[in-house]
């Protein structure tokens, strides 16, 4: 987790990193809570809380790169029925 970015998040963000092993979702803390942790509880995940100094409380949440491509696909059907509140910013570690 070492070689994430590490800049300020707005609430409403989604941060999704990809490396070549694992993929990192940082989520306000209040829609991981809502939906995701539920979501996710059946998967092996690595979960930490924290405080962002503009995103807020966040969950920072990692498994493995093909389980992410499973989250991200349930994210992309499930983020429009969420009031256009969350945006997802992508990147890639190459």
């Amino acid at each position: 987790m070492e070689n994430l970015p590490n800049w300020p998040l707005m609430e409403e963000e989604i941060l999704i990193v990809e490396d070549e092993k694992n993929v990192y979702f940082n989520f306000p803390y209040s829609l991981y809570k809502k939906g995701i942790e539920k979501e996710i509880s059946r998967l092996p995940v690595t979960v930490t809380i924290s405080e962002d100094s503009l995103g807020g409380k966040r969950a920072l949440v990692v498994m493995e790169k093909h389980l992410g491509a499973e989250v991200k696909a349930w994210l992309s059907v499930k983020l429009p029925s969420l009031n256009k509140k969350y945006f997802i910013t992508e990147l890639e570690i190459i």
